[in-house]
């Protein structure tokens, strides 16, 4: 619950970030009561900025109306975690809030005051995103103390796994991508339906898929932008498993009903592998060079080639730099098998640490900067499939955990 001396604070600063038209009551009234507590409509009003900013999506009317019933059971799911968290004494410090916004602005290459500079020019309260921070580390720390110690992996069962890897030895892997929407009850089932099919729509219209996944993906790839990772035939539900045979790299899925709810999968990849494969995500900046250019113009080249490179702070931005420079030919390779690459491209990115770029290389044309952004070894590592069918159950049974909180609750939506 928000602090009172925030809400005094609040109703003195409000006008400047509520929206047009609104009074300081308006905004402070209840949007919905959670177990008796409040979650008022600035509140409301602050997560869908939020929503708009993260997903960069147009501030129209039409588009509030397609998210704000996603948002609003999102905030109702905090204000339950939040009391269950307090009821079992877990608490997050202030220190753990601030490392999280310190990491999020590294990630956009930002400093952390820079990252709140935005926020608060867009119109929202640091406050807002901080307690959706806070939200988001209590309930992970309430799933690692109550659902991790009960959950167990085999040996037999990592077993199970490395046989079945091994028995598709060669076949096609997918790199995919997923939304998930679950129904927890019949009554559910419409809503549901149709927020997946408005994400679907938005999706198509050019909404990025990875920030719609983090805000409004109920699974545990939320986190990570609903990236699944590379998956072989057999490995997910039989429904998405027969879509994805039908659909090609690039293609979104419509809404996909399973058991636990709705699915929206995209197909960013394929490929063919065999057990000992090595794959590298590569992105380059590119330098034309005539094969028959005088040595002045080769070393002006190398030398530009040379100070671009000084500039490149891993993946990140890489596309950015290479427009700045007029670098036609550059921008993401997509994954390469690495001993499909030629041999001098292989030996300069082989050792390459994640996002370190290579020093120019002669290529076809011209010399090329690389940035190695992934790496895939397809080697067997037990631990890696340990982990995965431990966060697998993890995910299912933090799913149960919530339809039981939902359940129990009184859930009064006021808007």
């Amino acid at each position: 619950m928000m602090p009172t001396i925030w809400r005094i604070l609040l109703v003195f600063g409000l006008f400047a970030v509520v929206a047009q038209g609104a009074t300081a009551q308006d905004m402070l009234r209840p949007a919905a009561v959670v177990n008796d507590e409040v979650i008022s409509m600035l509140d409301l009003e602050m997560r869908v900025r939020l929503a708009l900013l993260s997903t960069g999506r147009s501030d129209t009317p039409e588009i509030r109306q397609r998210i704000v019933s996603r948002v609003m059971r999102g905030l109702i799911d905090e204000r339950l975690q939040a009391q269950e968290a307090e009821r079992l004494d877990i608490t997050v410090t202030d220190a753990q809030i601030s490392g999280a916004v310190e990491d999020l602005a590294n990630q956009n290459q930002m400093t952390a005051d820079g990252f709140i500079g935005i926020l608060e020019r867009r119109g929202v309260l640091p406050q807002a995103f901080k307690d959706q921070i806070r939200a988001q580390l209590t309930w992970q720390a309430l799933v690692a103390r109550r659902l991790r110690p009960s959950v167990r992996v085999t040996d037999d069962e990592v077993d199970e796994v490395v046989s079945r890897i091994t028995t598709n030895q060669g076949r096609v892997q997918s790199r995919v991508s997923e939304i998930f929407l679950g129904v927890d009850t019949a009554g559910d089932e419409d809503e549901v339906k149709q927020s997946a099919q408005r994400l679907f729509e938005e999706l198509r219209a050019g909404v990025d898929f990875a920030a719609l996944a983090q805000e409004f993906s109920e699974s545990a790839t939320a986190s990570s932008g609903g990236d699944l990772g590379w998956v072989q035939d057999g490995q997910l539900d039989e429904e998405l498993d027969r879509a994805l045979s039908a659909m090609r790299p690039g293609e979104l899925s419509p809404p996909i009903r399973t058991l636990g709810g709705y699915h929206i999968i995209w197909l960013r990849q394929r490929r063919q592998v065999s057990v000992g494969d090595v794959f590298v995500d590569l992105k380059q900046i590119f330098f034309a060079l005539p094969s028959d250019a005088p040595p002045d113009k080769r070393q002006d080249t190398e030398r530009q080639a040379a100070s671009v490179r000084q500039q490149i702070n891993g993946c990140d931005g890489v596309e950015e730099l290479a427009g700045n420079v007029g670098s036609a030919g550059s921008g993401d390779l997509g994954t390469v098998k690495l001993r499909d690459l030629p041999p001098a491209i292989r030996d300069a990115v082989g050792s390459l640490d994640i996002g370190q770029p290579s020093e120019p290389v002669s290529v076809s044309g011209g010399l090329s900067v690389l940035i190695v952004c992934d790496r895939t070894d397809t080697e067997i590592d037990r631990e890696q499939i340990k982990q995965q069918l431990v966060n697998e159950r993890l995910n299912l049974l933090s799913r149960r955990y919530m339809r039981d909180l939902r359940r129990s609750a009184n859930v009064d939506i006021r808007i």
